[in-house]
């Protein structure tokens, strides 16, 4: 395992969650998420548009730029490059900014990874004035073989992602919404017949359609839901989770995959009340499984274990030590699952809200924070999700 900091902090505030940090993990690259931020001004003056001409340019481009053109170096750094980043997450303040996005986007891959996009809202970046955050995965061409899988099943999506990348025996999809991409934007089978609409819920029939699509692109790339090492759900309505969990729980009989559903503000797709994101292994791969006492599972393969991990808040203490404690206990139960010798290698952490931030940081050990952390809002949400990546040493 390797890790490398472009910066280092001496402050005993939790700055040190805005370091750009790469760690690797048997050919898997994880990058902290990264902003437009700056450790010691903000956003600074070349990743906004120019006060004197401020109608040259937008700031969602330059903050993009600046984003995409710091991860380049990060990547090079350990033998990586764009070309072989497998997953993203991109968070954005406001859908609206996506087009503009997008276009900075597509001259930086040439070959689009697997992307999940969300809008979070206006209020939840915890850097002010950061209008978009991105979270990456890659590999190392020298270590991991990386592959499109397309789905000849499925219609070709109308963004610049891929549906499926494999690097090695690993698989990442693209985040999945409930649609074909045809003139009606939610897929017919995804909707609520119009003259029965009290006789299913329009989060279930959207569900069940886009875990459909799921399998499909398992299926189509060499796997299936029993080699899924964790999946993200994306709620436009974080207060549905329940009435998706019983869905999820009754689509397995041996248990689902680990999950986290998070709290967004808005989806791509009009009127879309979910997003499904997934990282999988081929089915011909031994999948490595622990399990702690209080239940939590480490899943993945060879020596990189995901683990996810959730806490509640306790509302009547003070926030900032209730955000720590929920952290902490997280943090415990993952590393239970993963075991001893085991090392965090990344650590993706969904707030209610970015005031959290703090009493996320100070949640960390000594052996947390050498990882690369990402911090994402999670709209909504009462409590503490995390999904940490560890590297089983032993």
């Amino acid at each position: 395992m390797r890790f490398m900091s472009s910066s280092g902090s001496q402050t005993h505030t939790v700055e040190f969650l805005v370091e750009e940090r790469v760690t690797v993990s048997d050919g898997l690259v994880f990058v902290s998420g990264l902003t437009a931020a700056d450790p010691e001004v903000g956003i600074p003056a070349q990743a906004a548009v120019s006060p004197e001409f401020p109608y040259y340019g937008a700031d969602i481009q330059r903050q993009t730029t600046y984003i995409l053109e710091k991860l380049s170096r990060l990547l090079e750094s350990v033998g990586a490059n764009l070309g072989a980043v497998v997953k993203t997450q991109v968070f954005l303040t406001d859908c609206r900014l996506f087009d503009a996005f997008d276009q900075v986007w597509k001259r930086f891959f040439p070959m689009p990874p697997p992307r999940t996009t969300v809008g979070v809202g206006s209020d939840a970046m915890p850097v002010p004035g950061a209008l978009v955050s991105v979270d990456v995965i890659a590999a190392q061409p020298e270590v991991l073989a990386v592959t499109q899988v397309d789905s000849p099943r499925l219609p070709k999506p109308l963004a610049n992602y891929t549906p499926c990348v494999a690097a090695g025996d690993w698989l990442f999809l693209a985040g999945q919404l409930p649609t074909e991409f045809g003139v009606t934007g939610l897929a017919p089978a995804a909707t609520v017949n119009p003259n029965f609409p009290h006789h299913v819920s329009p989060l279930v029939a959207q569900a069940t359609f886009t875990l459909g699509i799921c399998t499909t692109l398992l299926e189509d790339a060499g796997s299936n839901w029993d080699q899924v090492v964790r999946v993200h759900v994306f709620l436009k309505n974080v207060a549905d989770a329940p009435l998706f969990e019983a869905l999820w729980n009754d689509m397995f009989d041996a248990g689902p995959p680990p999950s986290l559903v998070i709290g967004v503000d808005e989806l791509l797709t009009g009127g879309a009340l979910i997003e499904v994101d997934v990282i999988a292994i081929r089915a011909a791969t031994p999948k490595q499984v622990r399990t702690a006492p209080d239940g939590t599972v480490a899943v993945g393969a060879n020596a990189t274990l995901f683990a996810v991990a959730r806490a509640g808040v306790v509302e009547h203490a003070h926030r900032v030590l209730a955000v720590e404690a929920a952290v902490t206990t997280a943090l415990s139960s993952a590393g239970q699952a993963a075991g001893d010798g085991a090392r965090p290698v990344k650590l993706h952490a969904f707030l209610p809200h970015p005031q959290d931030t703090f009493g996320f940081g100070r949640g960390l050990d000594s052996v947390a924070q050498a990882a690369a952390v990402t911090t994402s809002p999670s709209v909504g949400a009462t409590g503490v999700a995390m999904e940490i990546v560890y590297r089983a040493e032993s």
